[in-house]
Parts: structure tokens; C-alpha cells; sequence
């Protein structure tokens, strides 16, 4: 015949599970306020409310490490009055009291009764408990770090809260228990945010397993909470870093961008019958450049010049150009000799690994006469306006800036009636609509003899209206320049 247990048997499970319950339902309740935290401070206040209201503990105070005064120090309580706590400071060396084995131990602390030499003692606290506020380990320290110090006792360790080794970080040579120490919590692996400190004055009989579990419970969710806001707060900080950066970089372009424009011509010589000139930067500054200047009475320079790549690098290099070319002593004699001397001191003075494409013609008024050299540009189409036929003015050498003693030469045409000469840059032939399909020199071409009675103007804004309908809607990836004169 089986017997019941006795009732005392009874009562103890019933009372276990009574604890059990209570002890979840607190850590639970616990873990709500601080989930619903919007700030690192509101978790601490939470916990420190939560502990006072919920499971009952008279004086509850979150400690943060102050890696500089190598001390905790009160950043939320709960309990005591202000002037208690107004100069208070824990130290965490290693003849500090028991709590400190809390941070370098990771483990909580039972402190009873508390030592005279124990920095809570002048708090009048006869007893405490403290547990470690841990925010989570995201990377090992040696893979952090990208250690491979085999010899050291942290790595491939186990145990991920490199700090509580006390054999680890030995090859820095510590002088002492004390200078480890100091260097942990300044590393950026140290993830112990702090304490989490309870006065047990009077109340140590009454403490249990369910209660320490229940606290840990509880700390272990505010740690992670906490890792997740310094997370944004790291993300935060890089984001207005960034924005920062981004904001006086953008002032710096569109200054940049101002001093660019001033480089271009503002008016035109007379000695054309027609002209007109746009330039679009496909960022705040480019790499492209155009001019069309007076050398004498006689003579008018045209250029046209692109330089490889895009941005700020591209756009010091041109300016560099047209002060070379502006100042150069063949200016208004000969083009080719002309780029030949600015090659030769791109390649040995600037070395910039960048080149340059470059169409440079002279104009002589009183004789029509069309001098001009091509280094690596595109073909400019030349157009008999009254026939619509059209002469390439196609590349004799390479681009300048790479190599030296480069082989361009001068070509000379007289010009008999009235020409249009058209200078871009690869940035309109090479326009791509969502087909991947280019715009092309034969669409300029043709769009030339189509409008070859109009303006020089109506001609380009025509241009680049065509080019804006068949890109439809994709986005220009180069600079575009253009430079058209009625001769």
C-alpha cells in the first residue's frame, strides 16, 4: 500500500515553485521596463526602479567604470539621499573590495559582512550583492584584433570575456595585477559596463537561488539592451562624422565648382561670326575644359581638352593645363609645339597617372586660316555651311601627360566661305540610353547639317535636349563640354 508524502514535503515543493514563480514573474516584469527603454539611462533607471518596487530591495544603485580615474562611479540609484552618493567612488584595483572580483572575475559578488575597507561600507550598508553589467561579445579579441599570438592563454579560449584571464595580455608586459587591468578596461573588447549593486542590510536570510536567478535573468537582458543602443550610439557618431565630412567636402566642390567655372571664358574675342559654348560637370567639378581667347590682333585660340577620369584629381590637373598652355611661349605660332612643351612637363614635374585628350586650334582672322593639332581627341567635325559637307579634323598623336617626346603635328586649312567647327568632348557622343546604346558622333553629325542655318546656340541647346530624350532618363556618367564657332 503506497502513502502520501508528508505534508511538510508538500508544502516545500509548493513553496519552491511559490519562489520559482515569484522569481520569474519579477525578472519578467523587470525585463519589460527595460526593453521599453528609449536610452542607455532609461535602462538603468528601469533596473533600479524594478529592484526597489518589484522585488523589494530598499537601495539598488547602477555603477559605470570611469576607465580614467580607474573607479566605479553611481550613474543611477535608487534609496539614498543625494549628498550620500554626491563624491562617492568605488576603486577597482586589485586590493579593492570583494565587488571588484565582480568586473575581473565575471561573477557575481555576496558581501557579508561588509569590510571596513570596503568602499560600500561608508554607505552603512552591513551587506550587498553585485553582478556585472556584460554587453554582448560581438568578435573575439584575437580575431578583433587579428591576433596570432598562439602563446597567449585568451586565444581560441573559450571563454569570450578576455579580461577575467588573469594569465592574458602577459606579453604587453604588465608591471603589475593593477596595470593589466587598467589597460582592460580601456581596450575595446572590455564589454562590462558596470554594476549592478543591491543592499542586503537585514534582509540576507532572505535571499535564495530563485532570487540570484532572477537577477541575472534580468541583468543579462539590460546588458544586451545597453549593447544595442552604444551600437547606435557608434552608428550615430559615425553618421554625424560622416555627415560632417560630407558637408565640408561639399563646400569645398562647390567652391571648388565656382573657381572651375571662373577658369572657362566669361566672353567670347570678336572674329567669329557665330559662337557659343556649354559645359556641364557630371560632379560639382570635371575633368573637362574648353577656351577661346585672343592671342593678337590676328589670331584666336580654340581648345578643347578632357581629362581621363572624373572629380576633384581630374579637375586640379586642367586648371594646371590651361595655366600651362595660357603661359606657354609657342602659344600663337604653333599647336602641336605647343602641347609637346606642356606634355613634357606633365610627364616629368606632375606625373599625375592621368592624360589628357586635346584638340588646340588657331584662328587667323585676316588670312582664314585654321591651324590646329589634335592629340588623342575625338575627330572635330568642320562644316561647309553652305554644302553641309563635313571635314573630320581627326587625332595625329597620342594624348599628352603619359609619355614623353610625344608626336603631334600642325595642319592648316584655308578656309573659303563659312564653316562651323564644332568641339565636344566624349560625353555627348558616348551618352548611353537604358539600351546601352551610345548616342554617337554620326546623331552630332547629322543634327549639324540639319540646323547648319540656325545659331551656334540653337544648335547646342538642340543638341543636348536630343541627347536628354534618348538617354530617357539615365543618368550622364561624364562631363559634357561643347565649344561651336561660325568661322
Amino acid at each position: 500500500m503506497e502513502t502520501s508524502p508528508p505534508i511538510e514535503e508538500h508544502f516545500g515543493l509548493t513553496e519552491t515553485l511559490r519562489k520559482q514563480l515569484l522569481a520569474y514573474s519579477t525578472s519578467s516584469e523587470i525585463g519589460k521596463i527595460t526593453a521599453q527603454a528609449q536610452s542607455i539611462e532609461a535602462v538603468f533607471d528601469g533596473l533600479c526602479l524594478g529592484f526597489r518596487d518589484l522585488a523589494g530591495y530598499d537601495r539598488v544603485m547602477v555603477l559605470g567604470i570611469d576607465s580614467v580615474n580607474f573607479c566605479l562611479k553611481p550613474l543611477q540609484s535608487v534609496g539614498f539621499d543625494e549628498e550620500q552618493l554626491k563624491d562617492f567612488c568605488a576603486e577597482i584595483d586589485f586590493m579593492a573590495g570583494e565587488y571588484a572580483d565582480a568586473i575581473f572575475c565575471n561573477k557575481h559578488i555576496f558581501a557579508d559582512p561588509v569590510q571596513d575597507s570596503d568602499a560600500f561600507s561608508m554607505l552603512g550598508c552591513k551587506a550587498y550583492m553585485v553582478f556585472p553589467l556584460l554587453k554582448r561579445v560581438i568578435d573575439e579579441c584575437w580575431t578583433a584584433k587579428n591576433c596570432q599570438r598562439t602563446e597567449c592563454s585568451c586565444y581560441k579560449s573559450e571563454n569570450l570575456y578576455c579580461w577575467t584571464d588573469l594569465n592574458a595580455g602577459r606579453f604587453a608586459n604588465p608591471a603589475s595585477e593593477d596595470d593589466r587591468r587598467r589597460a582592460c578596461v580601456k581596450c575595446n573588447q572590455f564589454k562590462c559596463e558596470g554594476l549592478l549593486w543591491l543592499d542586503l542590510t537585514g534582509r540576507v536570510d532572505t535571499i535564495t537561488g530563485e532570487d540570484t536567478a532572477m537577477i541575472y535573468s534580468a541583468v543579462t537582458q539590460a546588458g544586451l539592451i545597453i549593447e544595442s543602443f552604444r551600437s547606435n550610439e557608434k552608428l550615430r557618431e559615425t553618421y554625424n562624422e560622416l555627415r560632417k565630412a560630407h558637408s565640408m567636402l561639399k563646400a569645398d566642390l562647390q567652391q571648388a565648382s565656382v573657381i572651375q567655372q571662373q577658369l572657362l571664358p566669361a566672353s567670347f574675342p570678336k572674329g567669329f561670326l557665330d559662337v557659343f559654348a556649354k559645359y556641364l560637370a557630371n560632379l560639382e567639378v570635371g575633368g573637362d575644359y574648353y577656351d577661346c581667347f585672343e592671342l593678337n590682333d590676328d589670331s584666336i585660340g580654340l581648345v578643347i581638352a578632357d581629362v581621363s577620369g572624373h572629380g576633384t584629381a581630374a579637375a586640379m590637373l586642367m586648371s594646371m593645363f590651361k595655366i600651362m598652355l595660357k603661359s606657354s611661349p609657342e602659344n600663337g605660332v604653333s599647336p602641336a609645339l605647343t602641347l609637346k612643351n606642356i606634355n613634357n612637363t606633365l610627364v616629368t614635374e606632375i606625373d599625375s597617372g592621368k592624360f589628357i585628350t586635346v584638340f588646340y586650334a588657331i584662328w587667323r582672322k585676316n588670312t582664314r586660316e585654321l591651324i590646329y593639332t589634335n592629340a588623342g581627341h575625338n575627330s572635330m567635325p568642320l562644316m561647309n555651311k553652305k554644302t553641309g559637307e563635313i571635314e573630320l579634323l581627326k587625332s595625329s598623336g597620342l594624348f599628352i601627360g603619359i609619355m614623353p617626346d610625344i608626336t603631334v603635328k600642325d595642319t592648316v586649312l584655308k578656309l573659303d566661305g563659312e564653316y562651323r567647327l564644332n568641339l565636344y568632348t566624349d560625353g555627348i557622343n558616348e551618352a548611353m540610353n537604358p539600351a546601352k546604346d551610345q548616342f554617337s558622333h554620326k546623331r552630332i553629325y547629322q543634327l549639324m547639317q540639319d540646323t547648319a542655318n540656325g545659331s551656334c546656340k540653337d544648335f547646342v541647346e538642340t543638341l543636348l535636349k536630343d541627347v536628354e530624350v534618348f538617354c530617357d532618363g539615365k543618368e550622364l556618367v561624364d562631363d559634357v563640354t561643347i565649344l561651336v564657332c561660325d568661322l
